[in-house]
């Protein structure tokens, strides 16, 4: 398969991950499961037999949620809901809430009360990462799971199905390692919106078929001679559910070198250990060794000194706050790491969206300006 089907293939799926995932469904027979955050820990899903699938809303009014939900829930919340209560996630079984902010929480109960699907599984994780005992809970939390999903599938999870699942994921991960890495160092190999398509494609589609376009598209991408002098752009935030987001950063000059997002490296920059004597071991240390998001906390890691290390390693010229509107832990931490990106002396920018009322046209306008700016410091 050559780069530009790879590609086609993954912008397809990002554009209707509905339509791609139930065919997937119809391919490989098998279950899929929905999820919510990328603390789900996806081998156990894959090691069932099933499909994991990341619900990210949909970028249209809602319908039916408003009359379960304040109307400051943050649109990630409100259009999940709203798909589940319309039947646009009719072909799930189920959906997985892994506990991280308040809302995600909430949104378990009313979800689990209000629809009717036959599988529903809360995961409630720790919110310290950093002691013996929170890695001893988060291990008997994962293996609960199992207990779950083997009951409700009738297939049992074996040590060897999640290993083979871990060095699946492993490949996937590392695959897109491979990418940003190649893309930092020639940002013109490759589109800021086909990078964003590669990660979430990871979200929406069997590991073994993305396994295998990555395999595709790396070969015929590390190679590329580079070529143009664009302007290195850094992400930043939770969630980036606008493709256009990264069309207007180039428009402008630029191009995304690297983000911290959880549809971002967030998802992908930590492997689970293939050689544990115990798989739910590895997939729990993984789970408390990733770069921790904003709902978790972890004295030992310092979410500034770390986001400043990778803009630097980046080149980046510029930085971009991407945040869902009301999203409470992403807002709170953004006056600290705002500190941060001021001590590098870098122009940053903060965008907020929602996805059931956006704003285009003033985004749009707002990273015309910024890259502008930077443009014109930097003689561009």
């Amino acid at each position: 398969m050559t780069r530009d089907e790879a590609l086609k293939i993954m912008r397809n799926t990002v554009e209707d991950p509905v339509a791609a995932v139930k065919g997937y469904k119809e391919c490989y027979k098998r279950p899929v499961f929905g999820y919510f955050c990328t603390y789900t820990p996806e081998e156990i899903i894959h090691a069932a037999g099933g499909i994991p699938f990341r619900i990210m809303g949909r970028n249209e009014s809602v319908v039916c949620s408003d009359a379960h939900l304040q109307s400051y829930s943050c649109s990630l919340v409100r259009t999940g809901l709203d798909m589940a209560l319309t039947d646009r996630l009719d072909f799930l079984e189920g959906a997985v809430f892994p506990h991280t902010c308040d809302s995600i929480q909430r949104l378990s109960d009313i979800w689990r009360i209000n629809t009717a699907y036959s599988f529903h599984a809360d995961i409630v994780l720790p919110v310290k990462l950093q002691t013996e005992s929170a890695r001893a809970y988060l291990i008997e939390e994962l293996t609960s799971f199992v207990g779950k999903i083997e009951t409700y599938t009738g297939r049992e999870i074996t040590a060897d199905s999640l290993n083979e699942a871990i060095k699946l994921y492993n490949i996937m991960r590392s695959n897109l390692t491979r990418l940003y890495e190649a893309k930092k160092k020639n940002p013109a190999i490759i589109s800021s919106g086909a990078l964003n398509d590669c990660v979430q494609g990871a979200m929406f589609m069997p590991v073994e078929e993305h396994n295998l376009l990555m395999a595709d598209l790396l070969s015929d991408i590390e190679d590329t001679a580079e070529t143009g002098h664009q302007i290195r752009v850094f992400l930043v935030g939770n969630l980036c559910v606008f493709n256009e987001i990264y069309d207007y950063i180039e428009a402008g000059g630029g191009t995304v070198v690297g983000d911290d997002m959880c549809t971002g490296s967030r998802y992908f920059i930590v492997n689970a250990d293939e050689k544990s004597a115990n798989p739910i071991q590895a997939i729990a240390d993984r789970i408390i060794k990733r770069p921790i998001c904003a709902a978790k906390h972890n004295p030992m890691f310092d979410r500034g000194i770390y986001l400043k290390e990778m803009i630097r390693d980046s080149g980046a010229q510029g930085v971009i706050f991407l945040m869902i509107k009301f999203c409470d832990p992403h807002s709170f931490d953004y006056p600290y790491l705002k500190e941060s990106i001021d001590e590098l002396k870098m122009p940053h920018l903060l965008l907020e969206t929602e996805m059931d009322n956006p704003s285009l046209g003033q985004i749009k306008t707002r990273i015309e300006a910024f890259m502008e700016m930077i443009g014109d410091a930097h003689g561009k």
